[in-house]
């Protein structure tokens, strides 16, 4: 994504790559059952839900979707071939993909990808779609197909199906990928970046040795995380 900004608005004179995180404990892992999952607005494009539509009838296992299926400007999409479970909190959303034995989002574009990431700490083996972004963030934790490419999508969930022990490999990598991305990681790379942009303010003065008398809310939220 920064380099994608580099060049439509660059360049810059500072730059600084923050990644997302995740709390673990609200994405356990639970006994794996035979059916894979995926989280995406039905409507949205980028996300590519109807590839996981268009060849759900070739798997061996059923596919589970949740996600809003009504676009914000009206109208709805509905599947036929995937079972939709509309709007999930996210406690459900933690116990669908803590059973779910893969999580499969083909994307056309993602920036992060957290759902990827929520699925990861709950040990799924990943599909994702072939674009640098999850590539970056995933490098050799996921199995990846071209967002076009119905059979490679098919043929990939299929092999996994097939294969337990590369199955659980692969889950075994992404949640050990995944642990790079905690909140309290993101939370520190926030504060740092604001105290420096604050000290780069023209005309500001430090004072030496002043405390505030209440901390700042980024200060705050790397208490609680």
């Amino acid at each position: 994504m920064l380099a994608a900004l580099h060049d439509h608005y660059g360049p810059f004179a500072a730059t600084q790559v923050i990644y997302n995180g995740r709390c673990p404990a609200l994405f356990a892992p639970r006994r794996k059952e035979p059916f894979i999952f995926s989280v995406g607005r039905l409507w949205d494009e980028a996300k590519n839900i109807s590839a996981l539509e268009a060849i759900a009838p070739q798997l061996a296992w059923p596919v589970y979707v949740a996600g809003q299926e009504q676009h914000p400007t009206g109208g709805e999409r509905h599947l036929q071939q995937v079972r939709p479970l509309g709007h999930l909190s996210t406690a459900a959303v933690g116990d669908w993909m803590g059973r779910a034995s893969i999580y499969a989002l083909p994307a056309r574009y993602e920036p992060f990808g957290l759902s990827v990431l929520e699925a990861a700490l709950a040990d799924c083996a990943l599909v994702l779609g072939d674009i640098p972004s999850l590539r970056e963030v995933w490098g050799a934790a996921a199995c990846y197909v071209p967002p076009a490419d119905a059979v490679a999508l098919a043929t990939t969930l299929q092999a996994l199906i097939a294969a337990p022990g590369q199955r659980q490999a692969l889950a075994a990598a992404a949640r050990k990928q995944a642990q790079k991305y905690q909140p309290a990681s993101m939370g520190a790379a926030y504060w740092q970046a604001y105290r420096t942009l604050l000290a780069a303010r023209p005309g500001r003065k430090r004072r030496a040795n002043v405390r505030p008398k209440r901390r700042g809310v980024a200060e705050d939220l790397l208490k609680t995380v």
